[in-house]
């Protein structure tokens, strides 16, 4: 793992505000448009984590996911 610090404007979009993020940044996170990431304030620091679309999948689901795509290959 490795730290990247950046300084970014806060900028507005529509009634709400945002800091952009560019493709190199969204590729170094793993995420991209669409994507959910989890957001947390701690001590005065933002933090964005990727979250797995499959995080909070019962885990009977999570092994249909897998026995599908073995049977693809």
């Amino acid at each position: 793992m490795y730290h990247v610090r950046m300084r970014k404007k806060v900028v507005t979009i529509g009634n709400s505000a945002g800091i952009t993020i560019s493709p190199a940044e969204l590729r170094a996170l793993g995420v991209g448009p669409g994507d959910t990431v989890e957001v947390t304030i701690r001590a005065g620091v933002l933090e964005a984590r990727a979250v797995s679309r499959y995080e909070d999948t019962p885990l009977p689901d999570l092994m249909a996911v897998i026995n599908a795509a073995r049977t693809r290959s």
